[in-house]
């Protein structure tokens, strides 16, 4: 049984814009607003969905669980996604709960990265060669920010995610279980690196590098470059480096 909506200035329709566009409303909520076919139809064979909402005349090929469906207009879905051509359905869906990280042999620390769609790609590259966890410090864009969801391509709530104070950060980093690694330009090459069994790789703001607090525990390495290039997108560094760090340990 579906429910319809017909008004742009439907409460829920202001709950999913105030979602999409506001990191601590999203906090409050404890969910984030999923926007197009491939993103949602990777996530409902795991996940229930708060809330779907389906354009009229739109029947999509997979099935998925939802505590409420609406039936909406085009020009609601375009509000709700600010996207002005939307893909006919956008969902509701819970955040998942803070890791622990303390298991992981392979943790990947994001501090400061503020651009979505690095924050995306990289949490999309580190599930995908097999890294088992990632940290994000104060300072770094939410990765329930509209773009970083669109660029993981669902990694973040599959891959095991904190987003720690400093004293978290500390804390985690002080019991010295793994072998801390920050990218660096101009550094230790990677090549001439001899990994432990288990490794924190560090990547920073493009901008402003690491913070100290990072870099005072890590050892500094970095990709040989050739010509005249001095610095890699952190996204493609990040790529790099982390599947490196995996094949040694192979």
């Amino acid at each position: 049984m579906h429910k319809t909506i017909a008004s742009l200035h439907h409460p829920l329709v202001k709950h999913l814009v105030k979602l999409r566009n506001k990191k601590e409303y999203r906090s409050a909520c404890k969910s984030a607003l999923l926007s197009g076919l491939t993103l949602i139809e990777e996530l409902c064979a795991k996940h229930r969905f708060k809330t779907v909402c389906l354009e009229e005349g739109y029947a999509p090929a997979f099935s998925f669980e939802a505590d409420v469906v609406y039936r909406v207009t085009s020009a609601i879905l375009k509000k709700i996604t600010g996207v002005v051509h939307p893909e006919p359905i956008a969902a509701e869906i819970t955040l998942p709960e803070e890791a622990q990280l303390t298991e992981v042999n392979y943790l990947l620390i994001l501090d400061g990265v503020s651009d979505p769609g690095n924050m995306g790609t990289l949490l999309r590259t580190a599930l995908a060669l097999g890294w088992q966890g990632a940290l994000i410090t104060p300072g770094s864009t939410d990765p329930f920010n509209e773009k970083a969801l669109r660029a993981a391509k669902g990694a973040t709530f599959k891959i095991p995610l904190k987003r720690g104070s400093w004293q978290e950060v500390d804390a985690l980093l002080k019991t010295e279980r793994w072998m801390l690694l920050a990218a660096m330009p101009g550094k230790t090459p990677m090549r001439e690196l001899q990994v432990a069994p288990a490794v924190a790789l560090a990547l920073g703001n493009e901008a402003q590098g690491l913070s100290e607090r990072i870099r005072v525990r890590a050892r500094a390495i970095s990709i040989p470059m050739h010509a005249e290039m001095s610095s890699l997108n952190v996204a493609c560094a990040g790529a790099i480096l982390m599947q490196y760090i995996a094949e040694q340990n192979l």
